[in-house]
């Protein structure tokens, strides 16, 4: 072998190993920056720090103990306590915050949708005395790692009512004469469209639809109970509940009977639709 042909082999086998080298060091470097992004990336336990900002959104979210179906029989056994003298059912949503620890800050809680003050009241009520939940978790990265830290969290919560109190009168859907607005169905219309606001929060983000509410005209011709049979978001159902409990009396619904062989008419309570149109100009 010529000192020749040697030089270019040492050469190829020293460019060789100065690739190796750099390839490995690349795939090295490379590694240390990808950031896990599964929890159990970073078995460590979750941290504590002094961010109080309220998040709405986070990695981990809130869980009451048990989960939701544990929420729900919660707010059961509190319904079953209640000795209510009127029926009441539909859906009232709450927002609250749950802190780091897990409580329920009683001073952001509030009604975002509701049915009406006295029910109000004993929903925030229940609220509160929630048990602890299991708090909420963000995540953040340094260095390369991973870490999750608690944090305080705000959610809508819904609570569905549906109690029978002591007043057990029948409510009709269809009745001989069904109840009138004054005015008639045109007045209803104009009335409902004279008195609705279209948030300013709804149309920052956009929000439009149809909102569905129910209620019940009573013998005395009040509209009573009204609740969303079917919503859009809790901004505009909280909206359209707010113009139904503001309606006047109506006259109320009627059904006949015999009495004596004459034929008489009698108030009933009869429940009743009305959409509440929301959209943007």
């Amino acid at each position: 072998m010529n000192a020749r042909y040697a030089i270019k082999i040492m050469l190829v086998f020293t460019l060789a190993a100065i690739c190796t080298t750099g390839y490995a060091q690349s795939n090295s470097t490379n590694a240390q920056i990808i950031i896990p992004k599964d929890s159990t990336a970073n078995p460590d336990q979750p941290i504590i720090d002094d961010d109080n900002t309220i998040y709405t959104s986070v990695k981990i979210m809130p869980d009451f103990p048990g989960g939701e179906a544990a929420m729900k029989k919660y707010f059961a056994d509190k319904m079953q306590s209640w000795e209510s003298k009127k029926n009441i059912w539909g859906k009232v949503f709450v927002q609250v915050v749950i802190g780091k620890d897990g409580t329920v800050e009683p001073e952001n809680v509030k009604i975002t949708s509701s049915l009406d003050a006295e029910i109000n009241e004993k929903v925030i009520g229940w609220v509160k005395s929630m048990p602890k939940w299991t708090p909420g978790m963000r995540y953040e990265s340094k260095s390369g790692k991973v870490t999750k830290v608690l944090a305080r969290v705000s959610m809508n919560i819904p609570v569905e009512l549906s109690i029978k109190g002591e007043e057990q009168e029948e409510v009709f859907f269809i009745v001989e004469h069904m109840p009138e607005f004054p005015g008639g169905d045109i007045a209803l219309r104009e009335y409902i469209k004279e008195n609705t606001v279209y948030p300013e929060e709804a149309k920052a983000k956009g929000l439009s639809g149809k909102v569905f509410v129910q209620f019940v005209i009573n013998k005395e011709g009040d509209v009573v109970n009204p609740q969303i049979a079917r919503g859009v978001d809790p901004i505009l159902d909280k909206e359209a509940i707010r113009v139904i409990q503001s309606l006047p009396k109506w006259k109320p619904g009627e059904q006949s009977k015999r009495v004596d062989g004459e034929k008489v008419w009698v108030p009933k309570n009869v429940s009743y639709t009305v959409p509440i149109d929301f959209q943007m100009d």
